[in-house]
């Protein structure tokens, strides 16, 4: 039987060794395990303990680089220890490397990465070592923020954490695991207003709370500010109109964009800088339960670009 690999990222003391203590001390994960391995490349403050590894039938190897995990070594592993589970505790101030990513074998599948992220130094980090943040969420199936408060915004965590992987389930936990209720409703502007005029600096707040809840804003009238991105192929009265989110670095961003309806696209060009005031809708999006909210423009004008045209979430 393959033996399924878990592959675990994130900065040290993060909560790695916890996730992976709390997850082979859950029954009905381990009802059909008999044996598992654990692959550590860094050691935090949270021991694996002699008799917590004898208690649950596991095995540790210590490695110091990720790329001496070859297909070699993981065959000498495989016979050694014979595993039914495979966890890899990773340095996250590595990127996970292509072979593990691709390469390995069919007894060792990747079944799933996941990252721990500490919410009380996340905005330090994404702002100091946003690429290695980048390379720790990139791949990644799972986020788990630990370490919340009610204090804890979770626009700026899932604002940056989605910009660098839209696909990732997020989860937010407390201390020790506890369940959180995460700051909200704190939005810099006023949902009541007859028109609600979005600022440059806080495009990708209002942007992430649309897609989160796009039926917030329907009928609402709104002033937005942005660039032309792209055109919409068929529709001659319809453009993208968005700003860029960096993901690791500026040569690196990706898209944060609305559609605009009812405005004569001939007399812009792709990369002006647009005022639109209109009023949002909110339309199903096809082939899917989802739905997200068009602007149905009034006015639109040209736009001086900002002295900062990326987009933050906080």
């Amino acid at each position: 039987m393959p033996a399924a690999v878990y592959l675990i990222t994130g900065f040290l003391d993060s909560g790695k060794t916890t996730l992976i203590k709390d997850t082979m001390s859950d029954a009905d994960f381990m009802a059909d395990v008999s044996r598992s391995l654990i692959i550590c490349f860094e050691q935090g403050e949270i021991p694996f303990e002699k008799d917590w590894l004898e208690e649950h039938h596991a095995f540790i190897e210590y490695m110091d680089d990720p790329e001496k995990l070859t297909a070699k070594k993981i065959r000498e592993l495989d016979t050694i220890y014979h595993p039914d589970q495979v966890f890899i505790e990773y340095n996250g101030t590595k990127p996970v490397t292509e072979w593990i990513l691709a390469g390995m074998p069919e007894y060792w599948p990747l079944v799933q990465i996941l990252t721990t992220v500490d919410a009380s130094t996340f905005e330090l980090y994404i702002n100091a070592m946003r690429q290695m943040i980048f390379e720790q969420i990139r791949w990644s199936d799972t986020v788990i923020v630990n370490r919340c408060t009610e204090d804890t915004s979770g626009t700026l965590l899932r604002g940056n954490i989605k910009a660098i992987n839209s696909r990732c389930q997020i989860f937010y936990e407390g201390a020790f695991g506890a369940p959180v209720q995460l700051k909200s409703g704190l939005l810099p502007f006023n949902l009541d207003d007859p028109v609600i005029d979005i600022k440059d600096d806080d495009y990708g707040l209002w942007y992430m709370d649309a897609v989160e809840d796009p039926e917030k804003y329907d009928g609402k009238h709104i002033i937005v500010r942005g660039m032309y991105a792209e055109n919409i192929p068929g529709y001659k009265q319809t453009f993208i109109l968005g700003r860029r989110a960096m993901v690791c670095c500026a040569q690196d961003t990706s898209l944060c964009g609305i559609t605009v309806t009812g405005v004569k696209i001939w007399e812009m060009k792709k990369g002006d800088w647009i005022e639109v005031e209109g009023t949002l809708k909110t339309l199903p999006i096809e082939n899917s339960d989802a739905k997200t909210v068009v602007l149905y423009a009034d006015r639109c004008a040209r736009y001086q670009k900002p002295k900062d045209e990326y987009v933050y979430f906080s």
